[in-house]
């Protein structure tokens, strides 16, 4: 991969890397961290001058627990904090059994920068929570947090945006024109929107199948073209009929009912009097900036959240605790969403880990019946993932492995469809061509679409439940999406 690959990034320059999923983008930047090894040529990087920050960091942080360990975390306390992670020690990788004589100076120096870094990304709040307990977009604020207080020359950004709210990608975007500006570290962007590049970037660099197919000067235009590749046609062989894989289920009206739902950690209080209620055939985008309670109100529904046995959760109208089957009512639902993604395993191939989505396993624990594998190629086949059946899923890029989880979602034909954040790695092209299979499912299935980008929310989609602080502050038709400015 990179064969013959020739590329200077010399001093004052500022960088964006793009290019679709699968290209190779991710491998690129973990070679200059010395993630990946370098066979041949020259390849110079000052040592211990780079940083990164990237959605492997966050799958090595969540380890090979399973998805649902994040709503237990919140009660451990051996769980690391914010804070530690953050400290000087866990910065400088100093071994705790090691004897150290720190200079007071040092010591002073890196605490005034640790506070600057603090105030500037506003994670004050986050520094007493366990570290599993994060959300998608605290995790990443986090982790940008740690890679600055490393102070590299070189700072490698992957997809940094995603999983932000509006307010705080403006505010992220505004701080790196900052850092370009003043000189104070040189930015290896990887971006997936137009809107992502912030002002500042000097270069741009397109690679595709594992290797450069353009390196020069940036230009606006050169980067929105760059980023904004149309799709290709879906091949319809798989949405033709989404619910031909169904089976004959019950018909109830009402498919989620929650009244008075309140949930707490000592004394943080997520969710407080909710009341909301979902029926069949209706599509409910719910919106809302990082840590208001979105994926917590999601895990209730799944079942993946014990405090959803202590509320009135009702799910195809049997209430959570009231001797019903988890795994009966979960083979109705298909779910995506950020902590599934971190935590699937990566060692089967992308037909099993679709086909899993039979059972709502994470593996294909059963002989699959012959249906069952055609449906799942279909599935694939209609993503344009046809070609990495048999690969596993570790080994591909995460926009294509997140591709491969939203298959698994959508190929028992499910009653209810939970999509969080759904689009998140994904290209232009890849976007687009699930954001159109969405649209072909509303006529027939019941939809709940987290986003943090309206352009993402897909057509047909027409109630909206907007999330602030923990409590329920809107609900509106779409049609007054713009004029409630539900989208932060």
């Amino acid at each position: 991969m990179f064969r013959n690959t020739h590329w200077e990034f010399r001093r004052g320059e500022q960088w964006a890397l793009v290019g679709p999923n699968g290209s190779g983008k991710t491998l690129f930047a973990s070679a200059l961290t010395g993630s990946v090894p370098v066979v041949g040529g020259e390849f110079i990087v000052p040592d211990g001058a780079v940083a990164q920050v990237s959605f492997e960091q966050q799958k090595l942080i969540a380890g090979e627990a399973p998805a649902a360990s994040r709503w237990f975390s919140m009660e451990e306390e051996a769980a690391t904090s914010v804070d530690e992670f953050l400290s000087q020690d866990s910065i400088e990788e100093i071994n705790p059994f090691e004897v150290v004589e720190r200079s007071r100076v040092a010591a002073r120096r890196f605490a005034q920068h640790q506070r600057r870094v603090v105030r500037l990304l506003g994670i004050a709040p986050l520094l007493e929570q366990p570290l599993p307990s994060l959300s998608n977009g605290e995790m990443r604020k986090v982790l940008l947090a740690r890679a600055l207080l490393r102070r590299p020359q070189l700072l490698i950004l992957d997809d940094p945006f995603t999983g932000l709210d509006a307010r705080f990608r403006r505010h992220l975007k505004e701080i790196l024109e900052k850092l370009m500006a003043r000189r104070v570290v040189h930015l290896l962007l990887i971006a997936t929107h137009p809107d992502e590049l912030p002002r500042g970037i000097t270069h741009l660099l397109r690679v595709d199948r594992c290797r450069i197919v353009d390196q020069g000067r940036f230009s606006r235009r050169r980067g929105r073209e760059s980023l904004s590749v149309m799709a290709r046609p879906i091949c319809l062989c798989a949405l033709t009929h989404p619910r031909a894989t169904m089976t004959r289920r019950g018909a109830e009206a009402e498919l989620i009912r929650l009244r008075r739902v309140t949930v707490r950690y000592g004394g943080r209080t997520i969710l407080e009097n909710i009341d909301w209620v979902v029926n069949r055939g209706e599509s409910w985008a719910v919106l809302g900036p990082n840590g208001s309670g979105k994926s917590t109100l999601l895990s209730l529904i799944i079942g993946d959240n014990p405090q959803a046995y202590a509320n009135e959760v009702h799910v195809f109208g049997r209430r959570r605790g009231d001797g019903e089957s988890i795994w009966a009512l979960k083979r109705r639902i298909g779910w995506v969403s950020p902590e599934l993604h971190l935590h699937f395993p990566e060692a089967q191939t992308c037909l099993e880990a679709v086909l899993s989505g039979f059972d709502d396993a994470t593996g294909c624990y059963h002989r699959p019946t012959r249906r069952q594998r055609r449906i799942a190629r279909q599935w694939l086949g209609g993503f344009g993932l046809g070609g990495y059946a048999q690969r596993s899923f570790g080994s591909l890029s995460a926009g294509l492995q997140r591709m491969t989880l939203l298959a698994r979602a959508l190929v028992k034909g499910p009653d209810l469809l939970v999509l969080d954040e759904p689009c998140q790695g994904l290209d232009a092209a890849h976007r687009e061509r699930f954001i159109r299979t969405v649209e072909a499912l509303l006529r027939h299935t019941t939809v709940i679409y987290v986003t943090h980008r309206r352009d993402e929310i897909p057509a047909g989609i027409d109630r909206v439940l907007r999330l602030s602080g923990g409590a329920a502050r809107h609900s509106v038709p779409r049609h007054r999406l713009k004029r409630s400015k539900l989208i932060e």
